[in-house]
């Protein structure tokens, strides 16, 4: 048992000396490993776990104000309301399908007034929560801002994120739309290039608006001290893993939605699902953006080359041989105490020493007498 367990011991001091010498060699582990740290050292799942519930709640509202809206934009143009179901049916994958979203649109008047209250009080809630967890992971030690301009700030936050989401699917919709009347045009529609370009302008274009979603969640919102440098970086793989996460979302909660376990309530399993995940990816990305600019880690230090590659009971040998010499050598130099006939002799020399002017005296005192 004792040998098992210093085995264990062994592997693990191996491991650590192995995940030195990687984050020295290589930065972009290093920073990988920072931001794992930093993610599970402020409890990011929590903090998930808290915007997601916010989130939540201002999915709704958001929903009933937008097709709201969408009721007065097809008297201009009856394309908008298609262009909506894609945006939904695009950023929450097998949800769009399960939504009854005509009947929102007939009832538009109260609809827009039930959304935009919802909206401003889960929405401030949703923003102010997300802004605290982003803080968290961030390390920030910047002030927190008073009651009423941290409720503005979130309300302009608000704003900003619902007009770049409008903006980017009109020009997201609008562009794939134009990309394929163009492709047919040149190639004909049976071309595999058609289908090809459509896909390829349709991701990038989703690419960019979520890429401009990041730089807002971590450039405003975050209230970062990191350069535009940097959150641009962040915002970009920020960008990337959701664009991948979409892709793979769209398959986990399409079985998710069929399960017929969850029966009536798989479109709220479905949204908290998909909502936990992209905050989870929020938080991940601004752990990245937060430990971008820190140092790399101090040079391991040195393991002698006589361990390097010897088992566990050659090293623990090793240990105890370096002691034992250790130990000799610190008693040879320790001072040899007295032999303990030096002590006693010492006090009978100033004995007799003393005796002898006594014996000198006697006489004198006699012939006195």
């Amino acid at each position: 048992m004792a040998s098992l367990t210093q085995r264990i011991d062994a592997a693990k001091s191996r491991g650590r000396r192995l995940m030195e010498h990687w984050r020295v060699r290589r930065p972009f582990f290093d920073h990988l490993l920072r931001t794992v740290q930093r993610y599970q050292g402020q409890s990011g799942d929590r903090l998930a776990g808290a915007v997601t519930y916010f989130a939540f709640l201002s999915f709704f509202p958001l929903l009933a104000l937008a097709f709201a809206l969408l009721g007065y934009l097809l008297v201009f143009d009856e394309s908008v309301e298609q262009a909506l179901r894609e945006a939904i049916r695009e950023q929450f994958p097998g949800v769009a399908d399960q939504l009854d979203l005509s009947s929102i649109e007939n009832a538009k008047a109260t609809a827009g007034i039930i959304g935009l209250l919802g909206l401003l009080y889960a929405g401030l809630g949703a923003v102010d929560a997300l802004r605290g967890a982003l803080r968290e992971i961030s390390m920030t030690t910047a002030p927190p801002l008073n009651f009423f301009v941290g409720k503005l700030r979130d309300l302009v936050s608000l704003l900003m994120l619902g007009v770049t989401l409008i903006v980017s699917v009109l020009v997201g919709g609008l562009a794939t739309q134009a990309t394929r009347n163009v492709a047919l045009f040149l190639f004909g529609d049976s071309s595999p290039v058609v289908t090809a370009v459509t896909w390829l302008v349709g991701v990038l274009g989703s690419v960019g608006a979520d890429w401009v979603l990041f730089v807002i969640l971590l450039g405003w919102v975050a209230r970062p001290t990191q350069p535009f440098r940097l959150i641009a970086r962040g915002a970009l793989l920020g960008a990337v893993g959701f664009g991948a996460l979409k892709q793979v979302a769209s398959l986990l909660l399409a079985q998710t939605l069929s399960n017929p376990v969850y029966g009536a309530f798989a479109v709220i399993v479905g949204l908290l699902i998909w909502i936990n995940i992209s905050a989870r990816l929020v938080l991940y990305v601004a752990a990245w953006t937060a430990t971008a600019g820190l140092p790399p880690p101090p040079a391991p230090s040195p393991v002698p080359s006589s361990t390097v590659g010897a088992s566990p009971d050659a090293g623990q040998d090793t240990s105890q041989k370096v002691g034992r010499d250790a130990s000799q050598k610190a008693a040879e130099r320790a001072p040899r105490p007295a032999p303990p006939s030096a002590p006693q002799q010492a006090p009978e020399q100033p004995q007799q020493a003393s005796e002898q002017p006594q014996e000198a005296v006697r006489p004198t005192k006699a012939s006195q007498a």
